[in-house]
């Protein structure tokens, strides 16, 4: 919460950010005032806390500031101005930073960058692992019984099964990096 010290004129004297200890202009100190407060300094002029609102001017995401307290119907306000979102950066663009971008796009709960291409590589290494292994038990099971054969794929395919949630991962990792990618 924002207060102001006016003069009897309602001029701006000085603004303040908290009421329980408040410098007067003549440099004297007031402990706990209050709003609507009137204050002597001496030389007897007189001075008032008010209250500042804060009035949000336009709409969208963006912040684009605000005003200098400023006395108007009666009341002392600030604007806070907001704006439309900006179009998107390209790849090319002064404010284009890809792997922000993909920060900002990924699951905040998953590691990022570079932790997930290293994810999305081990996957891949993985899936081609268990195809070659797959194909090795093919090769040797192919002399002995089929009851060995489906014990021995039942025995080392959980090594190399991924779970469903991590592929999950590595497909939407794949979608932000080809929504935003490197120059």
């Amino acid at each position: 919460m924002t207060y102001i010290i006016e003069d009897s004129s309602h001029a701006l004297v000085k603004k303040i950010n908290n009421l329980s200890a408040v410098q007067r202009p003549d440099g004297g100190l007031t402990t706990n005032a209050r709003v609507d407060e009137q204050l002597h300094d001496e030389d007897g002029n007189e001075y008032f806390i008010r209250r500042v609102e804060t009035v949000v001017v336009g709409e969208g995401p963006r912040n684009l500031g605000q005003s200098a307290p400023k006395f108007e119907d009666g009341r002392w306000i600030v604007e806070r101005k907001r704006g439309a979102a900006l179009p998107p950066p390209q790849p090319g663009d002064d404010r284009y930073d890809y792997a922000e971008l993909r920060r900002q796009e990924f699951n905040k709960n998953l590691p990022m960058g570079d932790q997930a291409d290293a994810i999305l590589k081990w996957a891949v290494a993985i899936r081609m692992k268990q195809s070659s292994v797959d194909d090795a038990i093919d090769a040797i099971t192919a002399i002995t019984e089929q009851s060995e054969k489906d014990a021995l794929k039942t025995a080392l395919g959980p090594i190399f099964d991924l779970p469903a949630d991590l592929d999950g991962i590595v497909g939407q990792w794949t979608a932000v990096k080809a929504k935003f990618p490197k120059e």
